[in-house]
């Protein structure tokens, strides 16, 4: 099993590790020198079935941030840690890369 996959906590994104947040909120209804009151923001989980690096099917809960930011990742697992590992090129690498996929000319 991957060590993604590790992590088997109740509120919280096995890939991204996202979790609630605390935070304020204003409400008229409390005193007038202290309108705020303490609340949480949950993380917007969603279960996905998906395929680990064995190529077993699994199903897993992943936050909607991280789904909207890799939609293959219903094919496999190894598609979301691949293009999250790599390094973004720039300048002159990526115009070289272009070039050698004869996506541009030089």
């Amino acid at each position: 099993m991957s060590k993604l996959l590790k992590s088997r906590s109740g509120r919280k994104c096995q890939l991204s590790g996202k979790k609630a947040t605390k935070g304020w909120r204003y409400s008229f209804l409390r005193s007038h020198f202290n309108p705020t009151a303490k609340r949480r923001f949950e993380v917007n989980l969603h279960s996905v079935r998906t395929i680990d690096e064995n190529g077993q099917p699994i199903k897993i809960k992943v936050a909607a941030s991280v789904i909207k930011r890799c939609p293959e990742l219903r094919l496999g697992i190894e598609h979301y840690t691949k293009r999250h590992k790599q390094k973004r090129l720039k300048g002159k690498q990526k115009k070289e890369l272009l070039a050698s996929l004869g996506l541009i000319n030089e």
